[in-house]
Parts: structure tokens; sequence; C-alpha cells
């Protein structure tokens, strides 16, 4: 999604405000409260307890004093797309109250809520007139505590609860200032650490720089609650009290300041980037852990890092290893006083050979059932083989390279123990693949010392073969061809195979003559009496224009029906993120479907839906069966709303996790992201014909606020890191989509990349879903469809798409620039725009030439002079003062081929025909 004022897809075109506030006047309440019962379970299960001197917690109920802004202006989710409608938020001042504290600050509290209520309040009305309120809360600045709250604040009791809540920002470059305490904050912190003996700090935010506060003696326990969902409040109050043990462990490295992570440049460094409007991913594939571990430093808390209320001994009975997976069983035995559950993780250090390496990587992970004391479990965990490979970018391959591979277990990164190892007799080449997106320059990276090595003792040992792996049809080759499919007896010829121009990736047309089937519908297909290629032949290029683009702004072609029977389609007008087309719904067969954000439950306008907790909170359970469980609870409100795709989950990678914008993603590590990713999937699938689209491929990680940022990454660190979390996930499980980044990759916008959506997503993946641009994004959208990217969101003008299989001269401004259309506005942005180039591609290099002339009273257009000073583009004086624009480029002809955009349709159809309003449609046609 775009960041800032970006998200809708200008649903608000879609819908008639009036009759939905009536709707929801009718019916302003979730349709499942029963809901709110596995949100508490899930919030409290994803706390992570991060400090407990003297066993301070759990604590009785009773009278406590409460202070911070996350008391009352407690963060249940995110902004924007993350927001989520709900009928009611339990904040953490009513979830203490709820379950039977008393509260001796009732002064600082009214303070307080009166501020975040006022505020609030005109965030709302200034939202009211020109969009739907985007959920940003105004956090409200932290009200400073007087003497006299202080002194109303210590009768009766020694414990304050300090809410710690820092607010969520949407853009922009990262500061040191987000990772850090307000001047009000310390001071109010100061004086509860001054006046009480214990202070119990709870974290309502992302990480924040606790290094001094983790010290302090009076400081006795710190929890970090997170973006807890809708019942936050009453989530923390079972975790205070001991009803719900707290098993969460955090799934990013905590550093003790912001400089120490890798991914913190300096400020020459991010003024560089600001200038030339790229980044270089300068660490390589030394991210998070990966970077603490391998060069030994310090954080404040690890990856993995969570404390309970009793202890865990773990130890490896089984081990097994074979080219299927490597087996291995753990026995957790709860050797402390409280019942409660225990994290399993399990990591490796790969042996040193030619290819880069971290000191280990997690491979594998379990979670135990609830152990009464004295209770054990036997957790089985069985890793592919994938986790223990490396990319070689000399030989283009994932590769396991000789030696042993030292297993390691514990519960977090800096507290594992080798268990056992794997052997491997040679250097053995899982797959080949293609090279494709390689870095335009030359990229230099982190290094870190030589590791020494490790004496292991003794332990179990298992060995692997190369001579036993089977490498038959393991190498991934480059599809240079685009089929198309034209009827039998059609005097069909390539426009393009003659072509001289060829777009970022040169391809071949191949023809395929089919059976002709000018009578058929999408039901046909679905019957099995017409196959999906001969039913797209049969399709106009202004028709499948129109399905590869969404419903905003959309324009209308007369078709004819194929039907010999009238039928009526039923539509609900809810402010969801976008639609497809629905036009060919009683014609063609082909309905359209239902998209809705968002990452921390439906974000339907104004209707009351669960809040559940945010991605990184639900990543902290690390347990997929929770994951199932909110998937489920999901799917069954897409049924109830008629939703048949939710944009969800996010798996991109935490590269900053103080990112203030870092919960809408689950983690630093690639295969925890992509496995519970994974888990929610299989639970929204439980519905016939819900499903989800995974986002953002990739490197979508909110360094930047532009669009049209350049990523430079190498293609080792794409691999292992930003695009392992997807395919790791879609190996489990395949989703209906996936979504696109916005921004550019090593040059090229991420859904122009015919080596990212046709070499890597479709081929080496085997993915057979749609692929979807990010909303408003910057790209060529002709580029995007031959690079394999299928569907245009929110909706593109179907005509422009049409003008890349012809050959079409630009349309000038009179100001001798081309014309220019944004339209669609959502949130002050336009979510489609273009200009009007047609086949004419400026270039300094090229050999052609177009004009426009200026009249003497016409100021030129500014972009002209840039273009110019760009060596794009001549301004000539006339006589007549009259100016003659000359611009230089490509006459790149008719450049989309037939067959691109008959591949985006049959990648749309493919997964709509299985969709809940494909079900609906043939319902309503009592077929």
């Amino acid at each position: 999604m775009i960041l800032g004022r970006k998200i809708l897809s200008g649903v608000f075109n879609d819908m008639n405000i009036t009759n939905l506030k009536k709707l929801i006047t009718q019916n302003g309440r979730m349709q499942f409260p029963e809901h709110r019962d596995l949100v508490r379970v899930l919030g409290a299960d994803s706390m992570v307890l991060l400090k407990n001197s003297e066993n301070f917690l759990p604590m009785t109920k009773g009278k406590v004093a409460l202070f911070g802004a996350g008391a009352v202006d407690t963060l249940f989710c995110g902004i924007f797309f993350n927001f989520v409608f709900t009928d009611k938020n339990v904040n953490v001042k009513e979830g203490l109250l709820n379950n039977g504290f008393t509260l001796t600050t009732d002064s600082w509290l009214a303070k307080m809520d009166k501020a975040v209520k006022q505020n609030d309040k005109h965030e709302k009305s200034s939202d009211k007139e020109k969009y739907a309120y985007e959920g940003r809360r105004c956090n409200t600045e932290e009200i400073p505590i007087s003497q006299a709250d202080l002194a109303e604040s210590v009768l009766g009791t020694k414990t304050c609860i300090y809410v710690l809540r820092h607010g969520i920002v949407s853009s922009g470059v990262v500061t040191e200032k987000e990772y850090q305490l307000s001047e009000v904050e310390k001071s109010n912190i100061q004086l509860i650490t001054e006046a009480f003996d214990n202070v119990v700090l709870v974290l309502n935010s992302n990480m924040v720089e606790l290094a001094q506060l983790s010290k302090s003696k009076k400081i006795k326990s710190i929890l970090l609650m997170g973006l807890a969902g809708m019942e936050a409040g009453n989530s923390l109050s079972d975790v205070l009290t001991g009803a719900v043990n707290p098993s969460g462990h955090l799934t990013a490295s905590w550093a003790k300041k912001y400089k120490d992570y890798s991914t913190c440049y300096t400020p020459a460094v991010v003024n560089k980037n600001a200038q030339n409007n790229e980044i270089d991913y300068k660490e390589g594939i030394y991210v998070g852990y990966r970077y603490f571990d391998s060069f030994d430093i310090s954080p404040l808390y690890p990856f993995g890092y969570g404390l309970s209320y009793t202890t865990f001994d773990m130890k490896l009975d089984y081990l097994e290893a074979s080219w299927m997976s490597v087996v291995m069983r753990i026995r957790v035995t709860n050797t402390g006083s409280h019942a409660g559950r225990q994290v399993v993780q399990i990591y490796c250090s790969q042996p040193k050979g030619n290819i880069e390496k971290p000191y280990q990587i997690l491979v594998g992970f379990g979670k135990t059932g609830k152990l009464k004391p004295g209770e054990f479990e036997d957790v089985t965990i069985k890793i592919p083989v994938m986790p223990f490979c490396s990319f070689d970018e000399d030989t283009t391959a994932w590769t396991m390279e000789k030696g042993d591979y030292l297993l390691r277990l514990g519960d977090n990164s800096r507290d594992t123990t080798i268990c056992g190892k794997i052997v491997l007799d040679r250097t053995t080449i899982i797959k080949r693949v293609v090279k494709v997106m390689e870095p335009t320059k030359k990229l230099e990276f982190l290094a870190p010392q030589p590791r020494e090595e490790e004496d292991p003792g003794y332990i179990m040992v298992a060995s692997l073969s190369g001579d036993d792996y089977n490498s038959d049809n393991k190498y991934v080759e480059l599809k240079t061809e685009i089929d198309t499919y034209v009827p039998e007896g059609s005097n069909y010829i390539s426009y393009v195979n003659d072509n001289s121009y060829a777009m970022t990736a040169k391809t071949k047309e191949k023809v395929h003559y089919v059976k002709p089937c000018g009578f058929a519908t999408l039901f046909d297909v679905i019957k099995g009496t017409v196959s999906i290629e001969e039913f797209v032949s049969s399709l106009s290029p202004e028709i499948m224009a129109r399905i590869v683009v969404g419903s905003v702004n959309e324009s209308k072609v007369e078709n004819e029906s194929r039907f010999n029977f009238d039928f009526n389609l039923e539509k609900k007008k809810l402010g969801i993120s976008s639609r497809t087309t629905s036009q060919f719904a009683t014609t063609l067969g082909i309905p359209g479907v239902n998209i809705a954000d968002g990452p921390s439950g439906l974000r339907i306008e104004s209707v009351p839906c669960t809040c559940f907790p945010s991605p990184i909170n639900m990543a902290q359970t690390w347990d997929m069966g929770s994951m199932v469980r909110m998937g489920r609870a999901y799917g069954r409100e897409m049924e109830y709303y008629d939703i048949d795709y939710c944009l969800a989950p996010a798996l991109n990678i935490h590269r900053n996790p103080m990112r203030s914008r870092a919960y809408e993603f689950y983690s630093e590590d690639p295969a925890l992201s992509g496995m519970m990713g994974a888990g929610f999937i299989m639970g929204v699938k439980r519905y016939e014909g819900r499903d989800v689209i995974l986002k953002n491929v990739a490197t979508y990680n909110q360094e930047s606020g532009t669009t049209d940022v350049n990523i430079c990454v190498s293609r080792q660190a794409f691999g292992e890191i930003y695009l392992r979390s997807f395919s790791a996930c879609q190996s489990v499980i395949k989703p209906a989509g996936l979504l696109n980044s916005g921004n550019k990759i090593n040059g090229l916008y991420s859904s122009s990349q015919r080596g990212l959506d046709t070499d890597i997503i479709r081929s080496d993946w085997e993915f057979n879903g749609f692929i979807m641009s990010d909303w408003g994004s910057l790209s060529e959208k002709a580029y995007d469809l031959h690079a394999g990217c299928d569907l245009i969101m929110p909706g593109f003008d179907p005509d422009k798409i049409l003008e890349a299989m012809m050959e079409n001269p630009p349309t000038f401004a009179e100001d001798g620039y081309v014309t220019e259309v944004q339209t669609s506005f959502a949130y002050g942005e336009p979510m489609i725009r273009y200009e009007n180039w047609g086949s004419f591609l400026l270039d300094k290099k090229g050999k052609d030439f177009v004009s426009t002339t200026v009249a003497p009273s016409v100021e030129l257009n500014e972009k002209v002079l840039k273009l110019q000073n760009k060596g794009l583009c001549n301004i000539e004086v006339n006589v007549d003062g009259s100016k003659t624009v000359v611009y230089k480029g490509i006459n790149r002809g008719a450049y989309l081929s037939l067959g691109d955009l008959q591949q985006a349709v049959i990648h749309i159809l493919t997964e709509i025909k299985n969709s809940a309003a494909m079900k609906k449609l043939i319902k309503n046609a009592n077929i």
C-alpha cells in the first residue's frame, strides 16, 4: 500500500455514504461479539514479558496507581489500511477496572481522557468531509504529572503501572527521535520511580530506547503489550494477574540504542539516499539477529526473547535427516511452579565455505500446549531442506555446502546450545534458478570477522549424502515466450515479434490455435466443456482490458450476453479497498470480486468488525494454531460481508523494528514470517471461496515516504531475506494472489520486473494465482502486464492499455508538455495517473523525435525545462516568438502483445472461478 494519505482505492466513488450511514445506524454492533473472547486470548498470548525482577508479576488485584498516555489513549491497531472499525475497544484503564483493580489516579486520568476526547473529536471532524476516518488517533501528548496528582496517587498503594504509548506515523525517513522517549515521558517516569517502590512498565508501542529504564531497580517488571487488539485492556489484566502466563517471544532484535542496528545509516548516507531517491541495502544478509549474532553486538533483548512466570527444560531426544526433511523431537518439561507454555527455537550454524553466511539462522520452531508444573511434552519439528540452503550468486543456485550443520536449541538467539549436527559429504546444488534482477551498480556490504570453530562436544549426529539427492528437474529456465491463443481460422499475425523495440525483457510471442467458442461463458470453463485458454481467445481486447483493472473509475464497453436467459446480480456497496469489474457478470459469467484490507481485521468503512492483535503481536505468539484460529474468525466475517479476498498477511521483513509502522509485519526473520502467514491463510481458507492476497512483494520496508524509491539490493539478500518469507508461505499453502510493492528494485518498479513476477514467482515458485500492482503505483502498466503483473489496482484507463497494442503519437498540452491524467483521488492523492506519451519513449540514446509548438504567449511547463537539462529535449525559439520543443527518444510502435493481456486474464479468471462471488453468481443464475 502507498504511504501517508494514499491508502484507499477511491471506494467512495462506488458507494452512497448516506445510505451506508443509515445501515450503520441500524446495525452498529459487531456481528460476531463472541470473537472478543478469542481476541482477548490472542492478545494475552502475544504479550512479551521483558523483565520481572523479584518475580513481582503476577500481581494481586487491588489498589494501584495508573499513569501514561497509553492508559487512556491506548493503541489497538494501526492506521489507514490497518485500521479496523469496531463497536468498542477496551483501553488499559477499562481493562484494569473490569478485572478487580482500583485506581488511585482519577484526577490525572480524567485530565488525560479529556485531552484525548477533544483531540480525537477534532481529528474525526476534519476528516469527515474530505474522506473517511483514517484511524489515525491524535496520539494526544501526555499530560505532565503534577504534585497534586502524585500526592493523590500514592494513597493506599506502593505500586504503579505506567503505560508508555508512542504514536504511529505514516511515512518519511526514520529518525532517532522516533525511538526515544519524550521529555514529558522521561519526567513522568522519573516522578513515579521516586514515589513508588514497585513500577510495572507497560509498552503500548513498538520498540523504544529502554537501556537506562531497564536497569532501574524501582521498575520491577517490563511488559511489551504492543498493539493487542480490541480487548487490549482485558488481555493486559489477564497477564498482570497471572490468569494468563505470558508466553510471547520477540520476533525482532531489540537494540540498546537506535544506532546499533545495521540498517541505521549516518545523516550523510540518509541525505545521499534522499538526493538520489534510492537506498542501498548495504547490510546485505545481516539483518536483525543475523547482524547482532554475527558481529557479536549485544542487543538489549535478543530475537526470540521472552520471560515466563515459570521455567522450562528442553532436551533433544531424536534427530533424523533426509533430503525430504530434518526431523527433531524435543522434550520440554515445566520445571517451575506455574502452568505455562514454552516456545522451542531451532537455529543452525552452517559450515564455512565460499558463500557468505551469518553466524546462525532460525530453521524451525514449535510451541507446547499448557504444561502444569512437572509435566512434559514432546515437540516434533520437521524442517525442509531449503532453510539450510544459501544462495550462491556465482552459480545462481540454492546450495548446501559441504560440512557440518550445527543445530542449536534455545529460547532466544543469544541463548542456544548445540544439540546435534547434520554432516553433508559434498556440496550439493538443490536448485538452479535464472539470473535476474541484478544490481545496476556495485554494492559494498558489511562483513563480520571470521568466527572460531566450536567444539560441540557429545551430540546427536545425522548425515546426508549428496549422491542421494535427486537433482532431476531442479533447474528453472528463463521464460522467453508469450503464449497467445487465437481461434482456429483466424488470420492473426504477431505485431511484436518483428518489433525492434523490446520492453524490459525480450520475449517472443508463440501463437496457439484453439477451438472457436464465441458462445462460451466462464460457467462453461467451470463445467469443463471449454478450456480457460479457449474462453479467453473468444474475448475482445476491449473486454480483457477491463478485466485486468480494478473497478474504480471504470469505463463500460458494450458486449452481448452469451446466456440464453436473464438473471439479476445482487450488489452490496460497502466501503472496501477495491473490486474487480462486474460489468461482464450477466453477459460472460465473470463476477466482480470484493477485496478488503487489512492485516489486523477487515477494514470496511464504518462497519464494526473484529480488531485482532497487530501482525507483530500475532507473530510473537510463535503459535501456528493461534494464526489458524485468527484466520478462521477472519474468514467468517469475510463470508458474512461478501468479501472474497483480504489484503493480508503482510510478509515484509523488519529492517528497522523500531520503525513506528513495524506493527504491520511479522518479524525480521523470513522463515518465521512465512510460517505464521501460512497459518493465517489456512484459517481463512476454511470458508469456501474466501482467500488472501499476500503483500507486498518485496522490499516494502518503510524506510522512505516516496513511492518510487529505488532499492539497491544484492541477489543473495533478496533471495535469502526479502523473498523467503513469501516463498516459504506459499509453498505451504497457495494464496489467491500476491501484491507487488510500489517501489523500484535495482532500477525497475517491482511490478515491471519480469524476472520477479514471471521467472521467480511463477516459474520457480510454481505460483498460479494472480499478481496485483500497488495502489497508485507509478509504473507503466503495459510493462507491468508484460512482466506478469496481472491486475492493476485500484483501477486504470483500459484505453491506455489498448494504446500499447497500437502505434499512437503523444498528446501535447499547450505548454509544451504531454497531457497528464490524475483521477480517483483518495486522501488527497491520485490513485490513477499517467502521462500521454503514446508509443513514444523518452531516451537520450534514442534516434526518434517528436515535436510540438508553444504559442508566444504561453509559458513552458517546468517539466519541459527539467527534461532539457537532462538532455531529453531541445527548445528552439522561432522568429514569431513561439517555441518548438523537440523530444528525443524511441518510437516503440505496438509493443504490448495480445498474449501478455491474455495471460493476465487467464491468471485472474483461474482464481475468480473458485471465488465465493462465482458461486453466488451461479446460484443467482439458478444453474
